[in-house]
């Protein structure tokens, strides 16, 4: 196939998009936290959602969730930073409709279990707090470790 030509085959169709998928799929793994940065990183974030389900008027889940908050920002700093040293600049903000949208919706998704999770909380089901924060962290961790391109990528490998 050419540049001049208009009428593509099946099979030149086909193969692009396999070689587009091929691309998107080593692209994740190139760009993906290493597996201890991805529990460190999902350990803090799911220790924050706990510690602000567990806060109440004078216990010190406040300075819990300061410091898991302080951590988890340093965990992603230090991603970004040995990323660059690397060569490699993940992305942070999304560039395309479909980024945007998974973007959208898993924060929709994490400030729904944050907010949940706190209601439920306080109304008296405390462990409500160890589920929302171990929710958090597993759905964090598989989407950094799954996603980490912040684009959803069907994998179409295994259907053949």
């Amino acid at each position: 196939m050419n540049n001049k030509e208009q009428k593509v085959s099946t099979e030149e169709a086909q193969l692009a998009l396999d070689s587009l998928a091929n691309i998107d799929s080593s692209t994740n793994k190139l760009i993906r936290p290493p597996l201890w940065l991805t529990v460190i990183m999902a350990f803090f974030y799911g220790m924050m959602t706990f510690s602000w389900a567990s806060t109440r008027h004078e216990n010190l889940w406040m300075l819990g969730l300061i410091i898991s908050a302080i951590c988890f920002l340093a965990s992603v700093a230090f991603y970004l930073y040995s990323s660059h040293l690397l060569g490699i600049k993940p992305k942070v903000l999304p560039k395309s409709k479909s980024e945007c949208f998974f973007h959208l919706f898993s924060g929709i998704f994490f400030a729904a279990v944050i907010i949940l999770t706190r209601i439920l909380s306080v109304n008296g089901l405390e462990y409500a707090a160890y589920i929302g924060g171990i929710l958090n962290a597993l759905v964090l961790a598989y989407l950094l470790h799954h996603y980490s391109t912040g684009n959803y990528i069907k994998d179409n490998s295994h259907h053949e």
